[in-house]
């Protein structure tokens, strides 16, 4: 345990210091003193409820604030040092799941104006497709609808929005799986490959049928003189 950031000379110095800390921060001297004496898991104490443990837990969250340490607070507050380490450890969850809580918030918000944003982004684009041209004559004025492409800066603002919307939800996070997609794509190269192998031989053996012919004869095969050699 780290010694802690302010020191007493005395354990009734420590005392005062606690109970100035807590009344400071608006609890009342019968509160503190049914923490510390009345209240608790020992003979002759009143079991802890939810309103007492969160009385409790206020307290330890004050005192640390003070910059008491664990085993300080035990002794203010009269509690086990696992006590005081767990009502600590629960605050600090608390406080993580709040602030947790407010940046849901803060990316909903976010999602819900870069939706809206987009939504207003497309509808205008379908707008600016629609050209309305009015032409001045001696016969008075006359307007006209044209199509168009439409004006690419909406849409601009629309991927923008897209894009916006990906980085809140996290999915820039995500790498795609680029070695899954090489090894498929090896495995397809060498099948090509391995049919193309299979193709080139079959046609090699065709070729080699349609050339090669099997003579069927009797005759005994002449030597060079042109004379049959008979091996007797």
């Amino acid at each position: 345990m780290p010694s802690p950031q302010i020191n007493f000379p005395t354990k009734e110095a420590e005392l005062r210091y606690g109970v100035k800390v807590l009344m400071e921060a608006g609890f009342k001297p019968e509160q503190i003193e049914k923490i510390r004496d009345k209240i608790g898991s020992g003979p002759g104490l009143i079991p802890y409820n939810k309103e007492t443990v969160g009385m409790r837990r206020y307290m330890v969250q004050e005192l640390l604030a003070a910059n008491l340490s664990n085993s300080q607070i035990s002794r203010v507050l009269k509690l086990s040092k696992e006590t005081v380490n767990a009502d600590r450890q629960q605050n600090r969850s608390l406080w993580t799941e709040s602030i947790l809580k407010s940046q849901d918030v803060h990316r909903a918000r976010l999602l819900q104006e870069a939706i809206e944003l987009k939504e207003q982004a497309l509808s205008q684009f379908e707008v600016s497709k629609r050209r309305k041209v009015t032409t001045i004559s001696d016969r008075g004025e006359s307007t006209t609808i044209t199509d168009s492409a439409g004006e690419s800066s909406f849409l601009t603002v629309a991927r923008n929005c897209l894009e916006q919307q990906a980085k809140v939800l996290g999915l820039y996070d995500i790498k795609p799986q680029v070695e899954e997609k090489k090894s498929y794509k090896g495995f397809l190269d060498d099948l090509a490959k391995t049919i193309n192998d299979v193709k080139e031989k079959e046609e090699n053996a065709k070729a080699i049928d349609a050339t090669f012919q099997v003579e069927d004869s009797d005759a005994a095969p002449e030597t060079a003189e042109g004379l049959v050699k008979v091996e007797l």
